[in-house]
């Protein structure tokens, strides 16, 4: 069973009654042994990381090691303590020290390990990049390293921080000197050479990969709660019947965990913990303590327990809803049983009848060993930012150097020298780097954007920690009780919708606001007796359901045998057959070739099976259509049920599909470029282009368009919305119109809404006024914002404390209202393009100007000339009364009629009240005079 192994591994076994190794960790030991790179997959509880470490150990032992010799890698914080002393078990009786690299290790353990170093170092990526980039001592030790294990390598494939590990696996490289050895451990996967290859990378050693040729047998059971009564009670009711202590209660969202915990609360309930994300490292020990020791009845949580924690044996695994993939419900299933020979066991509580539906295609799927395949990513901005790690641990490299080492990475290896050079370009733009020849240098901006003293710096400054990790950060407020942090929330969250006084619920307990910092990011809570607390609601919840799911419920409606399926109880087979039923002869069972339209009063809905990101795709282009023909008050619904649009005067669907390829194509791209999708990433990424502030569109092409393709990636499929769209318009997919809501058409509009990123309007009216002066309807062709909407907005900027103030004047040659930025007027009265809108005829005419005041009644009068404010227009504007006037008009004292035609100006600043004066008598003279 352990052919191979030496010894002092054997005895050790021996010691720790091992009579037998699990099948992964016997066929794992040659392929280790021989020196290849090796990836081995097996089902949670198989005994991975043994599998790894023994054969390493095994050869450690032969031969004499300095530290470091092993790095460890695991993507979960909160694995690193279960595995330090997992691993310790075996390698502390070699003699061999084992340690930890997190950020929440305690200072004294920290300065043992830089005083010895260790053989083996249990860390994250973020933990390696700090190592390599900024840890110039213990660095050093890196170049004795022999063999690197990536655990959970699932978890990496296909995200920014895998990118990020797998370039720093070639700086090693590079560094050291060696090709060492690279073992992976991951769960079921579909695209095992992908996976490998990108793990092995540049290696020249042989290649391996072990598989156990046998997968987990698990005991599913699908319920429907109750369809009357209150959602959360009936929800609490259903987890409390449940319960088979140690339970863990999966939601997909911190929202719901905390919600689902308030309502257990309420029944009752005593030992029910919360982990998720968003509260304190504390609470999340103090959760798996009491699941370890068998004190904890429950523990609610989110993603964070999927992976390999070490909380004890859990009996029994609920998921509140369906997850959103199979590999999702697989490594959340794979928790219970959590042993060789154990199965797992669980159950999926429905709250909806499609609830049914997904639960059921996610169990089929699994059944058959189908998962998602493994995204395939590009981003530069880790390549921006492991140059700049290189740069941090160099001080100076060649620019051939930094592009040989990046593209000796599997993932870059495509990257072009042109665009590699664009890329350098542009950080070299922002004084990000600084070139000298073929040498590169960091440039000043550096530790201006990521400072060892964010309070000294500006708003745009990020602390440097944060340039080591690649983990998304929104701004958050830490939550604070005395000393003890409690956890965080959203800063928009807290700037919309919490006051000191409020009671909040977090971390599974009532707290009260007792005081917030804004400057400091936090929040002052005591804990709160009674009352009703708000759930703090997180950005990001919302992961798109794999694209498997709606195949997989097409084909299940299709052959007709949901109802038979032994894992659905009564109450979730009544809910499919009720859904089934409403389809018939005139309306088929829903699929990917008929589109349903069905109409309410308040959105048109597109009922369909789809690709939820087809569906986002094609609601993002008809928001676009409604935002930029229509109104600015729109949202879409983008689901695999299909998608929804709240205009319902026209058929945006219609339309869309009435124009050519090329201009939907075009209306596809700008439609993006509005989401709110596209804004967050272009925020996530800049700063590692050393862009601070504001984007410009053209300055900036570089950003807008890595935002572009990663927003794309991310959540939209343009070539499957070109080829649906082509489908509808060949007949093969079917519209059909409807007068009353399917199920499924129901299932749409129970999704949250989005809407166009309004927030941004304002800087982009604004940009465009710069330099000119433009009409209401130029602005909004220019920007594709209906007109109406746009001068609601225009009217709403030139208002006392808008940051983007602007004006206008009347074009005395067309008659026309043009608007500009309120900075620019007086460039604009001696433009050539605006120059007889600002000269009155008769210079030495007698003119009243009547003031109003912003609030309050009654009004100012102030005689003049125009020669008076030609002659000095500053000097003029000290005789106005007030420094902001509500309304401006002209009264001629001679011909009072012509107060009638005067141009009313309203919010104007005192210091461009002479400007408009000038507009004002130039106007009146031309109609009295031409």
């Amino acid at each position: 069973m352990s052919d191979g192994l030496n010894s002092k591994i054997l005895n050790l076994m021996r010691e720790r009654n091992w009579t037998k190794m699990t099948r992964i960790q016997e066929i794992a030991i040659k392929p280790i042994l021989n020196g290849h790179n090796t990836l081995i997959i097996a089902p949670t509880g198989f005994g991975k990381t043994e599998a790894a470490i023994l054969p390493i150990l095994s050869l450690m032992s032969d031969s004499d090691q300095k530290p470091v010799s092993i790095i460890y890698i695991t993507p979960l914080k909160a694995l690193i303590n279960d595995l330090t002393i997992r691993i310790d078990r075996w390698a502390s009786k070699l003699g061999y020290l084992v340690n930890r690299k997190h950020g929440e290790v305690p200072q004294k353990e920290k300065n043992m390990r830089l005083k010895k170093a260790p053989h083996i170092l249990v860390t994250t990526p973020e933990g390696l990049e700090i190592d390599m980039d900024w840890a110039s001592k213990f660095r050093e030790n890196y170049k004795n390293v022999n063999w690197v294990v990536i655990d959970e390598i699932h978890e990496l494939i296909g995200s920014k921080r895998g990118a990020q590990l797998f370039v720093l696996l070639e700086r090693l490289k590079d560094f050291s000197g060696r090709d060492f050895q690279r073992i992976g451990l991951s769960a079921t996967i579909s695209n095992q050479e992908l996976v490998a290859s990108t793990l092995f990378g540049s290696s020249k050693r042989p290649r391996s990969i072990v598989k156990a040729d046998v997968g987990k047998e698990f005991k599913l059971r699908i319920k429907k709660i109750s369809s009357t009564g209150d959602l959360w009670y009936e929800s609490a009711k259903a987890i409390r019947e449940s319960l088979e202590p140690p339970t863990l209660v999966f939601t997909n969202s911190r929202f719901l965990t905390e919600r689902l915990h308030e309502e257990l609360e309420k029944l009752g309930e005593r030992g029910i913990y919360v982990h998720h994300s968003s509260i304190s490292r504390d609470s999340k020990n103090h959760a798996e303590e009491n699941l370890r020791s068998g004190k904890a009845g429950a523990v609610l949580c989110t993603k964070t327990l999927e992976l390999g924690i070490d909380v004890g044996k859990v009996k029994k695994i609920i998921m509140y809803r369906p997850p959103p993939s199979v590999a999702s419900f697989l490594q959340r299933l794979g928790r219970s049983g959590h042993c060789v020979g154990g199965v797992p066991y669980g159950e999926i509580i429905c709250v909806q009848s499609f609830d049914c539906l997904e639960a059921l295609a996610i169990y089929s799927l699994s059944k058959r060993g189908k998962l998602e395949p493994p995204r395939q990513i590009r981003p530069l901005d880790v390549v921006a930012r492991e140059i700049l790690g290189m740069l941090l641990q160099y001080s100076s490299v060649s620019v051939e150097r930094l592009f040989s080492v990046i593209t000796s990475s599997y993932i870059y290896k495509d990257l072009s020298k042109e665009d590699f050079l664009e890329l350098i370009s542009y950080l070299q733009r922002n004084n990000l780097v600084v070139r000298d020849g073929e040498e590169l240098k960091l440039g000043k901006a550096f530790f201006k954007i990521w400072t060892f003293n964010k309070n000294n710096n500006f708003a745009w400054a990020r602390n440097f920690s944060e340039f080591f990790s690649l983990i998304s950060n929104d701004e958050t407020f830490i939550l604070r009780s005395g000393e003890r942090i409690i956890g965080d929330i959203d800063a928009i969250y807290v700037y919309k919708h919490i006051r000191p006084g409020d009671l909040i619920r977090i971390s599974g307990k009532l707290w009260k606001v007792i005081r917030i910092h804004n400057g400091i990011m936090s929040i002052d809570l005591s804990p709160a007796e009674r009352g009703e607390g708000e759930i703090p609601i997180w950005k990001g919840e919302g992961v798109p359901k794999s694209a498997l799911i709606p195949k997989e419920i097409e084909v299940t409606l299709r052959d007709g045998k949901a109802l038979e399926s032994e894992v659905l109880d009564e109450t979730a087979k009544s809910e499919l057959s009720n859904l089934m039923s409403k389809y018939g002869d005139r309306v088929p069972l829903p699929s990917s070739r008929v589109i349903y339209v069905t109409m309410t009063d308040k959105e048109i809905v597109y009922s369909t099976l789809i690709d939820e990101k087809i569906a986002n795709t094609i609601a993002h282009m008809l928001m676009y259509l409604a935002s930029s023909k229509y109104t600015l008050n729109v949202y879409t619904r983008a689901s695999i049920y299909g998608f929804s649009v709240s205009v319902t005067e026209r058929d945006l669907l219609r339309e869309l599909l009435s124009m050519k390829e090329e201009k939907i194509k075009r209306i596809l791209l700008r439609s993006i470029l509005r989401s709110p999708l596209f804004i967050s990433v272009e925020k996530e990424i800049q700063a590692s282009f050393g862009k601070i502030g504001k984007i410009d569109p053209k300055q900036d092409r570089y950003v807008v368009k890595e935002s572009l393709r990663q927003t794309v990636r991310r959540y939209f499929n343009i070539k499957g919305t070109m080829k649906i769209i082509r489908k509808i318009r060949n007949g093969d997919i079917k519209i059909v119109r409807l007068d009353n809501l399917t199920p499924l058409s129901e299932a749409v509009l129970s999704h949250a809404p989005l809407k166009p990123w309004i927030s941004g309007i304002n800087v982009l009216i604004y940009d465009s006024l710069k330099g000119g002066a433009y009409t209401a309807q130029e602005i909004s062709e220019m920007l594709s914002i209906p007109p109406k909407s746009l001068e609601i907005k225009l009217k709403q900027m030139r208002k006392i404390g808008s940051k983007y103030r602007v004006t206008s004047f009347v074009d005395v040659d067309s008659k026309e209202i043009r608007w500009c930025t309120v900075n620019e007027l007086k460039e604009l009265v001696n433009s050539d393009d605006f120059y007889t809108s600002f000269a009155p005829l008769n210079m030495n005419e007698t003119f009243i100007a009547e003031m109003k005041p912003v609030e309050g009644t009654g009004s100012t009068e102030v005689i003049f000339k125009p020669c008076q404010i030609v002659e000095n227009p500053e000097e003029f504007a000290k005789r106005i009364p007030m420094e902001e006037i509500g309304e401006l008009k002209v009264i001629d004292p001679v011909d009072p009629v012509i107060c009638n035609m005067s141009p009313r100006y309203y919010f104007v600043r005192r210091d461009i009240v002479p400007y408009l004066l000038l507009n004002a008598t130039a106007y009146i003279q031309n109609l009295k005079y031409t």
